[in-house]
């Protein structure tokens, strides 16, 4: 079995399933109102400005309702690991344009039935592995990952530095680097991890063995305190530099790092 979303206008494989509130007229497939939004949801959409802070906001109080509804999502999941057949689940919003189906193959399709993810019909077969070739090492990367997190483990990678992402049964990621514990992250959060590994002055806050040498080369003023052998030689190379107003040995509080990486990252 293997479940797929499009649009009701679109190629559908298998099962076409309705998870929009109200199914086109004349629809002959099934209705699942268990991946469908709320009316008053459905009605703030209609008379918001559709822009990306409307998205993320929708996202947001969709997330809540489906948090809601997970006993019965447990026992729908339960249902179709027992199911033979294909199914799509539809909507009306076509490939690639903002649609709550989208949100619910990643937070109940990819996280609970990640084998029976086939994804977006029209984006090309899902395989369940990505292979890329860098520095003529080959890498292989979990296929239902979000793009975008595929595309900045890549770019760690393609910058020497070899993160790997492992992600739980609860959907966040644990993420970590040559053996270092790098915390366990939401979907937002690793991307603003991935990408603050790309900028100097991130990765000596992230990384704890390079946050820690360059605490002590900033206390001691002593530059021939070497950071760890895998950072890259710019690295080494360069003094530290920060933001105006800023010392070099300010912290990243724990309990707000998540959202401190994910605003900083807006500015770069």
């Amino acid at each position: 079995m293997t479940i797929f979303t499009s649009y009701y206008a679109g190629e559908i494989r298998g099962e076409a399933v309705s998870i929009s509130l109200y199914p086109p007229k004349g629809f002959q497939g099934k209705h699942l109102p268990l991946f469908a939004p709320t009316p008053e949801l459905l009605k703030w959409w209609k008379s918001s400005a559709s822009d990306t802070n409307a998205e993320q906001e929708y996202t947001r109080q969709f997330h809540e309702i489906l948090l809601c509804r997970q006993q019965l999502i447990d026992i729908w999941v339960a249902k179709q690991e027992k199911n033979s057949h294909d199914m799509t689940l539809c909507c009306y919003e076509k490939t690639g344009d903002f649609c709550h189906r989208h949100q619910v193959g990643r937070e109940v399709i990819q996280r609970y039935l990640p084998k029976l993810w086939g994804g977006e019909v029209g984006l090309g077969t899902v395989t369940q592995e990505k292979i890329s070739t860098i520095c003529g090492q080959k890498i292989i990367l979990p296929a239902t990952y979000p793009p975008q997190v595929l595309s900045l483990i890549e770019k760690c990678h393609e910058l020497g530095y070899r993160v790997k992402c492992d992600r739980l049964e609860c959907g966040y990621y644990q993420v970590s680097l040559n053996g270092e514990d790098l915390g366990v992250w939401s979907e937002l959060g690793v991307l603003g991890v991935l990408s603050g590994l790309q900028e100097k002055f991130y990765r000596e806050r992230l990384i704890p063995s390079v946050a820690m040498a360059a605490k002590a080369r900033g206390k001691n003023n002593q530059q021939d305190i070497k950071m760890p052998s895998w950072v890259l030689v710019n690295d080494t190379q360069s003094e530290i530099s920060d933001p105006v107003g800023q010392s070099v040995t300010a912290k990243l509080n724990p309990e707000r790092a998540e959202t401190r990486i994910v605003e900083q990252m807006s500015l770069l």
